[in-house]
């Protein structure tokens, strides 16, 4: 994927990861994808992150996320090809901490790439209300 940057966009590999995988400069993914492939042991190491890709290691702490009391926000992709959005329901649904669910139209998992305006007002909003709450308990 380093040497063809086509193969990093195409539908085999990333592309559906991005709402315009045709947009992502070859720059971009030399940053994003080359620190893990520097050594054959962080090779080794992606490939069994992506392999690992798996909705019961969320569920196998679903006890710990149902007692998670720290300010939350849940930003989704609703256009995500890997993760449903049925799941943003299901964390907001099982974190009590949870301020806010968000779904970015037309976004898919790298919604902070694509949707980054919308995404980064999100965050800040998030961030400047628990730092306000944070705040107020201290005084």
């Amino acid at each position: 994927m380093l040497s063809d940057k086509g193969v990093y966009r195409s539908s085999q590999a990333l592309g559906p990861a991005y709402e315009h995988p045709e947009q992502l400069s070859d720059d971009s993914i030399e940053r994003l994808f080359a620190p893990a492939c520097q050594t054959e042991q962080r090779t080794r190491d992606l490939q069994r992150f992506l392999a690992a890709f798996d909705n019961k290691h969320t569920l196998a702490i679903e006890a710990k996320l149902k007692t998670l009391q720290a300010p939350t926000l849940i930003v989704w992709g609703y256009d995500d090809v890997y993760f449903d959005v049925k799941w943003s329901h299901w964390l907001a649904e099982n974190i009590p901490g949870t301020r806010r669910r968000v779904e970015l139209q037309g976004a898919r998992i790298s919604s902070q790439r694509n949707a980054g305006r919308s995404f980064n007002k999100e965050l800040r909003a998030h961030w400047q209300m628990a730092r306000k709450d944070s705040q107020q308990v201290a005084q």
